[in-house]
């Protein structure tokens, strides 16, 4: 004769529960245990290792050495220059998708996420390039930090102050998110 058990209703549920928790938690311990090396973790400032991480990994060759080559160069028309940095724009955004992740919303955005602080950690223009001003911004051929409007995602207007170093007057040069220059007529509409 076999004695058989059969476990009804809430009661029954309940151990049936119990015991399901009771083999996970077991089979939880048992996993976690079998690690007898205790590995401890080494603290890095965050901020080092990730200047050491932008350092050591960025690649011989990135977009901006060839794009940028002639930057600021005397003998080229200073609107050559934010037709450069328009086309290493261009070829950020064309690499880069997400854009609620690392939104762009002026020149420290732009500069930090050319630089590879982007979701791809993409290199576009080396930290140590000539285009950047001492504090990371990008800056035009007289040295002053470069206006950058964004219209829309991956539409950005990028304007110079000129070679006065004052901006929003007759002088400036400005880069229309189509990588034209606006007419004259309309640079003048925005100074009035």
């Amino acid at each position: 004769m076999t004695l058989k058990r059969e476990i009804k209703g809430p009661a029954g549920a309940v151990s049936l529960l119990l015991v399901f928790f009771f083999i996970i938690a077991v089979g939880v311990w048992l996993f976690l245990d079998s690690d007898s090396e205790k590995i401890e973790p080494v603290s890095v400032p965050v901020e080092e290792s990730r200047s050491k991480e932008r350092t050591n990994d960025i690649p011989e060759s990135v977009p901006g050495d060839l794009l940028l080559s002639g930057y600021a160069d005397p003998t080229s028309p200073p609107i050559e220059d934010l037709r450069k940095i328009h086309r290493v724009v261009t070829g950020y955004f064309s690499v880069i998708k997400e854009p609620s992740r690392f939104p762009i919303g002026g020149n420290a955005d732009l500069a930090a996420a050319l630089r590879g602080e982007n979701p791809n950690r993409e290199v576009f223009i080396r930290p140590t390039s000539g285009v950047f001003s001492p504090e990371g911004l990008l800056t035009d051929r007289w040295g002053s930090p470069l206006i950058v409007h964004p219209e829309a995602w991956k539409q950005l207007e990028i304007r110079s102050a000129g070679p006065d170093r004052v901006a929003y007057n007759s002088d400036d040069l400005i880069i229309a998110p189509t990588g034209f220059q606006p007419k004259a007529d309309m640079t003048e509409k925005v100074e009035r």
